[in-house]
């Protein structure tokens, strides 16, 4: 498998799967099991709001359920690890793909995109797909050909638990010790920086 094999269908649809917005994290642990990782931060109810399966990210609702919010692919990294298709156990593959790649791949699959520049700045590039709202960001420092650091959608609104956002209940999550860095970086925040990157458990 090729990341772009996962990228190019995650952008005409905002869906990895089970991981889409609106879904519950239990329907995610249904299909792929439990996660092999958690974000540190806490929401009002007590529990992480972030959670990982190697490469691709799941962010919940702050307040009183866990529906989630946003979807991330995490391509910075030389190797990535991805849930396959038995439960619990990950596949391998390069990560990194360059602008060029990206643009093709969109492109041959008849995928709309258009420059977004809100995470547009000096040192990255972004372009957004507008059937889906899939945000890819690029790093340009020092290379000829922008490599992907990830790709996401996220969309707040209300759902059962009267929550449309993190922070709507009124109650910030818990975050004693840790920087504002560490909330899920995929919401219309500036490239992540390593070293900079959620506080993870497992």
């Amino acid at each position: 498998m090729r990341v772009l094999d996962i990228l190019i269908p995650f952008a005409r649809t905002g869906r990895i799967g089970a991981a889409c917005i609106g879904a519950e994290l239990s329907e995610v642990i249904e299909a792929l099991g439990p996660p092999w990782a958690w974000g540190s931060s806490t929401g009002a109810d007590g529990l992480p709001y972030l959670y990982a399966y190697g490469c691709l990210e799941v962010a919940t609702c702050h307040a009183h359920c866990q529906v989630i919010y946003s979807v991330v692919v995490q391509t910075d990294r030389a190797t990535m690890e991805w849930p396959s298709q038995e439960p619990g156990r990950a596949e391998t593959f390069p990560g990194f793909p360059t602008y060029s790649e990206v643009l093709r791949a969109l492109d041959e699959a008849g995928c709309t995109w258009e420059t977004y520049a809100p995470l547009t700045c000096d040192d990255q590039c972004a372009i957004r797909v507008p059937a889906s709202g899939a945000i890819f960001v690029f790093d340009t420092e020092d290379v000829a050909d922008p490599l992907l650091c990830s790709v996401s959608v996220a969309v707040h609104r209300p759902h059962s638990c009267g929550q449309g956002a993190p922070g709507d209940s009124g109650t910030e999550p818990e975050t004693e010790g840790e920087e504002t860095s560490d909330r899920p970086r995929p919401v219309r925040q500036p490239k992540h920086r390593a070293g900079r990157g959620p506080k993870w458990k497992s």
